[in-house]
């Protein structure tokens, strides 16, 4: 019996994995909404399971069950004529009420089955094929009913391709309680792993002794030398190297004449020697002129690829009305020695929409897939868009340039494309709201007061000169609906996210509309920063990458598995050639298209600090200012080795690019991994003893430093909050309820204030400059609109707040003194920064060269109300600047309170 309840690979990672994808370490420990999905996920699924569970528990109690089991499963099974797939599991303690099996199809939606027959063996599982969509890889885990709880660990999954069909035409695997393995016969007999170890040699383990091993090689067999007969693991010889293009047959021998067959991994052959041999330097993807494209696709272990010319960029699957799956030309495509597939089609091509429908041994069926290199696309990503770039310029875009703002000047304003216009409280063009040409609208101010700009228009007074937008690449969604998403679940790298254009059908639209964004951000100064998602695919199997070159674009383990640092079921691997050269593409393609300012790197410790060395270097040959910066962390267990990651403890390693200082905002409000309760130096309203903790990494963050890791500040960025975790008054309310607005106000202040005033890149979540809440949520990747919009209407109620804001962000860039280099720090006579007694008071001397001022900055923490003695500031001979109480300085000296920023001139 199948139950009603469905529930989409998405929603399963997401309970599986942490929620946001791509989403930091620190996001991981701390959040409590992983166990509040996975309760909810129980509740709403056991309410369908409940009637099932009866159903089959319906006997007599005082009949026996069959095998002395607690369920009545039939034990004749009728057979449905059709392919199929028959999962038999069994179990030491005979209990099976409460289990069941979900089973998901290779790029398909989930769902939880029964076991509906049984035999001396165990349970059964019986389904036809056409139930799965026909698909030739299932994923499968045992369960309990209604829960998540897992039998076993990993996801696991039935390769019919492997599988030999019986005369009712059942395809079938064994499965034994607690144990990982997935049998092809009942005596649970099989082999763990096959792989290559050496170009000559595969390594094989078996759950029994291994009596004789035999190797084909595309169904001919090899000669081969074996060494360990008589134990679990044996070493094969080959008489030849090892091929990728190939596929490789273990036929093992067991006692009773058990012969067990598996398909040698070759993904070990990806090694150095693979990436010499068939390493491609030249261009790749859809290289358009009026004459004629020409078509580069990388694929060494592939047989045939033909490539398919569309009309139409919607297949008729999503809309019947609008769609078109007329081929409107295929062509073979010629492979060459390094393994690129290539053809050239004459006649001008613009507009038009393509896809490679792929075969080779992994995917023997063929696929049809979307070129990774593809720069625009149809809806949903579902088709490649070959473009004419020069279609897409928006009037004036030619004098649109880099605005080579030093980093160390650089004031990075994060926000997500929707959460701009989202809020009724954005008043502007009703088309525009949730889209690209929403955030750079102009003349948008609050309706219950025309005073204040909401908007484009409000980022722009704020001031900050650049804006680092969530993901805008192609997300794997329906671009059709407008649902809420931080965007962390890449389908197509290099094309723009069509839902947040007017037209998500035109390939075109997009990007004519992105670039009118860009040119209205240069024109105000203000530089777009792109957050880019490389560590990990939406989902791995049947990607692109993996169609086209298996194994080789991810990493996986010594069974097989894929690794899954990033948290969202895979990682990438920078440190192969092919996708270090993606990479580097890529982001060159985005800074010379579209006139980018930088990019942020999501989990920036998953790539190698090679790849990022050499991708920095290229594109500060495209603008000599690029700003990249990145999360140096990573979000699980990584299968790079931790000398190579590019994390903190390799800081001193980077070259061209800076991280986000974590130590620095956990000293300031104890955010990431912190228990909601812990206090940080901001947030410390009793204790002066307790600032001694924080206050070290503080001052080293002021000096641009990262904690211990590196003391440059041009590979620094501080922040305090970013669109992970919580906002600062949800921050701060979590620590104490009663800290009214007004409270919080000041601690918010306070915080940036820090931030502001430091050395190297400064950073801040668009709407703390007026209070922003999220109701509390601090995970809130797919959550409402509601709940991440910035409602403006907060910045009429807090006016002064964001006037503190606004200057603080003006002094960052202008003041040299606050753009200093590590040498420039150490030999300064005019900046120092330092610390009081108790530490809660911080006192900070600039001197900006350009004008000749000198700035004296206090900033004094909650704890300042504790101290004995007061904290005076002498302001003879300076004017004030900045006091973020609303203090004036006419008696010539002032006494600092809590919460308190004060910046005088002179």
């Amino acid at each position: 019996m199948k139950l009603s309840k469905k529930t989409s690979l998405a929603f399963l990672a997401a309970l599986f994995t942490l929620t946001g994808c791509g989403k930091t370490s620190e996001t991981v420990k701390e959040s409590p909404s992983v166990q509040e999905s996975i309760d909810s996920a129980k509740e709403s699924v056991s309410d369908s399971t409940e009637e099932s569970t009866k159903a089959s528990t319906s006997a007599s109690d005082t009949e026996p069950a069959p095998f002395g089991r607690d369920v009545y499963y039939p034990t004749e099974i009728e057979y449905n004529g059709e392919p199929s797939v028959m999962v038999h599991y069994k179990r030491t303690d005979n209990k099976y009420k409460k289990w069941a099996i979900y089973f998901w199809p290779d790029q398909g939606t989930g769902e939880e089955y029964q076991f509906n027959y049984q035999d001396e063996f165990g349970v059964i599982a019986y389904y036809p094929l056409s139930t799965f969509q026909n698909a030739t890889k299932i994923g499968f885990i045992v369960k309990e009913k209604g829960t998540w709880n897992k039998d076993v660990g990993a996801d696991r999954f039935i390769y019919i391709n492997q599988l030999t069909k019986d005369s009712n035409g059942a395809y079938h695997i064994y499965l034994k309680g607690g144990d990982a393995g997935v049998y092809k016969n009942d005596s649970c007999i099989g082999i763990t792993n096959a792989s290559f170890t050496s170009l000559r040699t595969i390594k094989v383990n078996c759950t029994a002794a291994i009596r004789g091993i035999e190797i084909r090689k595309d169904g001919k067999v090899l000669e081969s030398t074996v060494e360990g007969l008589g134990t679990k693991a044996a070493t094969v010889t080959l008489s030849e190297d090892g091929d990728v293009s190939s596929k490789y047959i273990v036929s093992a021998t067991f006692d009773n004449d058990v012969i067990i067959k598996e398909e040698a991994s070759v993904f070990t052959l990806y090694n150095d020697a693979f990436d010499e041999k068939y390493g491609f330097d030249g261009t790749l993807g859809a290289d358009y002129t009026a004459e004629e494209t020409t078509f580069r696709v990388w694929s060494p272990v592939s047989n045939t690829i033909k490539l398919r010319i569309y009309d139409n960029g919607t297949p008729k699957s999503v809309s019947s009305a609008k769609g078109d799956d007329t081929i409107a030309q295929e062509v073979e495509m010629t492979k060459d020695e390094k393994g690129v597939f290539s053809t050239t089609v004459t006649g001008d091509l613009a507009g038009k929409y393509y896809t490679y429908f792929v075969t080779n041994n992994f995917y023997p069926e063929g696929r049809e897939i979307v070129d990774p290199y593809a720069k625009s696309a149809g809806v949903s990503g579902l088709r490649g868009m070959i473009v004419d770039f020069s279609k897409t310029d928006p009037e004036g875009w030619d004098d649109v340039d880099y605005l080579n703002i030093d980093r160390k000047h650089v004031t990075t304003y994060e926000a997500h494309v929707a959460d701009i216009t989202s809020s009724a409280s954005w008043t502007g063009t009703e088309a525009n709201r949730k889209r690209f040409l929403g955030t750079a609208e102009t003349g948008t101010r609050l309706a219950s007061d025309n005073t204040i700009t909401t908007g484009f228009d409000h980022i722009k007074e704020l001031g900050v000169n650049a804006v680092q937008f969530l993901p805008i690449f192609d997300q794997a969604n329906d671009e059709t609906k407008q649902e809420f998403n931080w965007g962390y679940n890449p389908l197509n790298y290099n094309v723009l996210e069509g839902s947040y254009s007017s037209d998500p059908y035109d390939g075109y639209c997009r990007i004519k509309e992105f670039k009118q964004v860009v040119k209205a951000y240069n024109e105000a100064g203000i530089e777009i920063i792109m957050d880019v998602v490389y560590n990990h695919v939406n989902g791995a199997g049947g990607s692109n990458f993996d169609v086209l070159m298996p194994g080789y674009y991810f990493r996986y383990d010594a069974s097989g598995a894929l690794y899954n640092g990033s948290g969202c079921g895979n990682e990438t691997a920078s440190d192969r050639k092919m996708y270090r050269k993606f990479m580097i593409d890529s982001t060159e393609f985005w800074m010379k298209e579209y006139k980018l300012g930088g990019f942020r790197f999501d989990l920036m410790g998953l790539h190698d600090v090679d790849t990022m060395n050499a991708l920095a270097a290229n594109l500060k040959t495209v603008n000599d200012k690029a700003v990249v910066y990145g999360e140096p962390w990573t979000g699980g267990t990584s299968g790079l080795a931790s000398s190579k990651q590019a994390v903190q403890a390799n800081a001193k390693k980077y070259e061209g690019y800076g991280q986000f200082n974590d130590q620095m905002r956990d000293a300031l409000i104890k955010g990431g991994m912190n228990s909601s309760s812990a206090v940080g130096w901001i947030t410390n309203d009793s204790s002066i003893a307790g600032n001694k903790s924080d206050i070290k990494n503080i001052l080293r963050g002021l000096k641009g430093q990262t904690g211990i890791y590196t003391l440059d500040p041009e590979k620094t960025v501080n922040y305090v909050t970013c669109h992970d975790n919580y906002t600062l008054y949800d921050r701060f309310k979590k620590v104490k309820t009663s800290y009214t607005d007004d409270d919080c106000a000041k601690m918010n202040v306070l915080a940036n204030a820090v931030v502001m005033m430091s050395q190297g890149t400064s950073f801040m979540l668009s709407g703390e400059e007026f209070l922003r809440t999220k109701g509390g949520n601090n995970n809130s990747y797919n959550s409402t609109y509601k709940v991440n919009e910035l409602d403006y209407s907060l910045k009429a109620k807090h006016k002064d707040m964001f006037e503190s804001y606004r200057k603080l962000i003006a002094l960052k860039q202008k003041v040299s003194d606050l753009a200093l280099t590590q040498d420039g720090i150490t030999s300064s006579t005019t900046y120092k920064v330092e610390a009081n007694s108790d530490n809660n008071v911080i006192h900070e001397t600039l001197h900006d060269e350009k004008t000749n001022k000198t700035y004296e900055v206090y900033m004094a923490n909650g704890t300042r109300a504790k101290s004995k003695a007061a904290y005076t500031v002498d302001t003879t001979g300076y004017t004030l600047y900045l006091d973020t109480l609303g203090k004036t300085i006419s008696s010539g000296s002032v006494t600092l309170d809590a919460y308190e920023t004060l910046i005088l001139e002179k």
